[in-house]
């Protein structure tokens, strides 16, 4: 295996096969494709499991996945370009881009690429097939496309497959394949028997000379590997009503010497947007206009960053970027290689990943922000999960929930100074009582505050952040240190907006000082032993045993509370420092920070499943890479102190420095959630990619505390900026509210700022909102 990065357009090439199963998410915000490293792989409209096209879930390979086969007439040999493991190729590598995976492959002297991806504007996926004859004669070649379909409910498709075959429907009209079912169910909870209101197709330029779309007849006395389809050399025009259908189409091509013949394949849900014609040039097109869709609207836009490091220019220009317009669209859904069969959506996962978009496109994360705001309750509680086919949400049983539905409105309300959104009613949930978006986030406080435990912190309940924390607070006693901590850091940016506001906040003012007194009364421990080294605890159980204390047996210390210590002031400086400290010398180690230490090793009733993961696994002991982030903007506050070590943290896992370590297993150009950790028997590698609040945090972390450029509610926030020795000269172009701002930074010693050329005193750039460029020179 060799990987390498093209610094251009930021295209990844990996020859040979990699150590998991490395993918691309392709979207337009409707139709979506997962395309593994092979092709391979989901397709779904809207939604993974109610709209599923491609059937697929993972670790499974008995399904047909976006397969070409190559069958030459003269030698009677066959290959499937997809299958590498299968076939023996002389060249077999894959590229990963912006929007796109592009497979090459020699073998047999005939070269073929075949490219992946789905246009901006229409509902389907496109496979541009490249047949090259190099073989110096004349070659006759018959080119077979295939994929297992499941149309509609992914679940009973997978689990009840005999069943749920009898309602498949497919036809063929001007050689053009089409397939629906007549049994859909769109229902969170309960039944509902209709039919699928989807119709899926599939058509190719040129034409087909002959398809297939029952699995048995193309499959045959074969293999998904060599079907008898492909050994004969054509397919047997077979319609699948009621059977397990696929779309396979048969092509013949004659291909002279050096010459180069090209076959274009459309899968797509016939709708107003999207038609059955495929041509070929009109593809061409769509590749570059997607192209110049993710230049214009992801890398140029919003912010861009050049420093002396080449890799972290291309992945936070590229790939950070990308992932979190991935993550935007489709949160913690069944779209990953990861997961299937996930219905909900993660009402905290969904806001979050707004924070990823909003310095790029403000107008869909106001609108997303406020179709967010109708999953809030009359009471100021907000879901945990909610289905968008059907709206389907319950109230959460975590306490953080509502909090997040704050702090990602206070985010855009510093970058677009869209104050005037605090006034607009809308309804709750529950209720078609209508309030101010001030209402909402002012209820929303008042019901955590209302769910404090005897010791004066936030109640755990069913979790908190760390949902694996699930059984500690079940009975309604157990208290959560994090959750104290997020609600003081909402408490204090409501504060900050009420002043600006000119209303009085009183109330909150003191709740402020009794969440302080109570966080550090309760929840900072000093020992002796450890030369008066402390920490804050992770919280109480429903029994009121301490959670991440040194005197548990096990998860003595958590990472979230030390550094949510310092975003959330919940202390003074001397215990910050203390805090930091104490997460360097025990929870420190190869990839950053450990969640906890020591692991779990036995399960534990009283805490919850977070105790039953292999140790080293998941949130029990691993390099989560989420609570990292949050790690890298505490310490980027406490730089007297500790010098260069948020951007060594930040450094330490930016995913491009593993693109040869096959420890690593995972894709090496965006985030997994976390690595695992040093208890673990697989000690380093990388799990649960591409959907995941990491790329977002980091983002921020990158942006606001590194290089020290921080959105506020009365303009840009500059803070001394932690960059590593050797970088000396760094440019970022940042666009906030209708202005560009050319931010040139300099080492010279000396702290301050030119606005202009002109010396400033202040280190906040009010909005002028002139529409101009602005040089921002900043010498550090």
């Amino acid at each position: 295996m060799k990987t390498s990065v093209n610094l251009e357009n930021a295209e990844i090439t990996l020859e040979g096969i990699p150590p998991s199963n490395w993918s691309v998410i392709l979207t337009n915000g409707r139709y979506t494709a997962l395309v593994l490293y092979n092709g391979t792989g989901h397709s779904f409209y809207e939604h993974p499991t109610f709209n599923s096209i491609i059937k697929w879930i993972p670790k499974m390979n008995s399904q047909l996945g976006r397969f070409i086969y190559i069958k030459d007439m003269e030698t009677d040999e066959n290959w499937c370009l997809n299958l590498p493991l299968i076939y023996k190729f002389d060249t077999w590598k894959v590229n990963f881009g912006i929007g796109y995976l592009k497979i090459e492959t020699i073998k047999n002297q005939i070269s073929s690429e075949l490219t992946y991806f789905v246009p901006v504007d229409k509902d389907l996926e496109y496979w541009l097939i490249k047949i090259k004859n190099e073989s110096k004669r004349k070659k006759k070649l018959k080119i077979f496309s295939a994929v297992e379909l499941s149309l509609g409910n992914l679940q009973p498709s997978i689990l009840d497959p005999y069943a749920y075959e009898l309602f498949v429907r497919t036809w063929v009209k001007d050689k053009t394949l089409y397939a629906t079912k007549t049994l859909w169910n769109d229902k969170t909870t309960g039944k509902s028997e209709k039919s699928w209101d989807k119709i899926a197709f599939f058509s190719s330029d040129p034409a087909p000379e002959s398809f297939d779309s029952l699995k048995s007849a193309f499959i045959g006395d074969g293999t998904i590997e060599l079907p008898q389809a492909v050994k004969e050399g054509w397919c047997f025009e077979s319609i699948a009503n009621g059977r397990e259908a696929v779309f396979a189409f048969q092509h013949e091509i004659e291909v002279e010497d050096d010459e180069e013949k090209e076959i274009l394949i459309s899968l797509g849900i016939l709708n107003e947007r999207t038609k059955p014609e495929a041509k070929i040039e009109i593809a061409k097109d769509d590749f570059k206009k997607m192209l110049l869709f993710y230049k214009n609207e992801l890398i140029e836009k919003g912010v861009k960053i050049q420093t002396p490091d080449e890799n972290i220019n291309v992945f936070v220009n590229h790939w950070n970027k990308y992932q979190n317009w991935i993550c935007f669209h489709w949160h913690r859904y069944s779209a990953s290689n990861y997961v299937a069969g996930f219905d909900v959506v993660g009402f905290r996962d969904a806001l979050q990943s707004i924070l990823g978009i909003l310095p790029l496109n403000q107008n869909i994360c106001r609108e997303r922000l406020l179709y967010l705001l109708k999953f809030q309750f009359k009471n100021g509680n907000t879901c945990h999960n909610f289905n968008p086919i059907d709206n389907f949400a319950t109230p959460s049983n975590q306490s953080d929930d509502p909090l997040w539905l704050c702090i990602t409105t206070f985010e855009y309300l510093k970058e677009t100074g869209d104050f005037e959104i605090l006034w607009q009613n809308f309804n709750y949930y529950n209720s078609d009582e209508e309030s101010s978006v001030y209402e909402h986030l002012k209820r929303a406080i008042d019901f955590v505050l209302g769910l404090r435990g005897k010791h004066g912190l936030v109640l755990l309940r069913d979790g908190d952040w760390n949902d694996a924390l699930n059984l500690a607070g079940i009975n309604g006693i157990g208290e959560s240190t994090l959750a104290s901590m997020i609600l003081l850091y909402t408490i204090n940016e409501w504060i900050k907006l009420n002043k600006l506001l000119n209303i009085d906040v009183e109330k909150y003012e003191i709740e402020r000082e009794n969440l302080l007194d109570s966080l550090n009364k309760h929840c900072y421990e000093e020992y002796k032993k450890l030369n008066n080294t402390g920490w804050f605890i992770r919280g109480f159980t429903d029994d009121g045993e301490k959670i991440g204390s040194y005197f548990s047996k096990e998860g003595k210390i958590y990472i979230e509370p030390q550094v949510w210590a310092v975003l959330s002031e919940a202390c003074d400086e001397e215990r910050k420092i203390k805090c930091l400290k104490s997460a360097i010398e025990f929870l420190e180690s190869t990839y950053g920070f450990l969640l906890l230490d020591p692991a779990y090793t036995k399960p534990d009733e009283k805490l919850g499943i977070i105790t039953r993961f292999v140790a080293g696994e998941k949130e029990n002991a691993s390099f989560f890479i989420h609570a990292n982030a949050w790690a890298v903007m505490a310490f980027s506050t406490l730089t007297g102190e500790f010098k260069d070590k948020a951007f060594e943290i930040y450094s330490k896992l930016l995913p491009l420095r593993f693109l040869n370590d096959r420890r690593y297993k995972a894709e090496p150009f965006v985030y997994p959630q976390y690595i695992c950790g040093k208890d673990s028997p697989h000690f380093g590698e990388a799990s649960f990619t591409w959907l995941t609040s990491s790329p977002t945090w980091m983002f921020k972390a990158f942006y606001e505390c590194i290089c020290g450029i921080k959105p506020d509610y009365n303009g840009i926030r500059i803070t001394k900026p932690v960059f590593p020795s050797n970088w000396d000269k760094i440019l970022l172009k940042r666009i906030f509210r209708n202005c560009v701002y050319e931010f040139k930074f300099e080492r010279t010693g000396e702290f301050h700022i030119k606005f202009d050329g002109q010396k400033i005193s202040e280190n906040t750039l009010p909005p002028c909102g002139c529409g101009k460029i602005h040089l921002i020179e900043i010498f550090f």
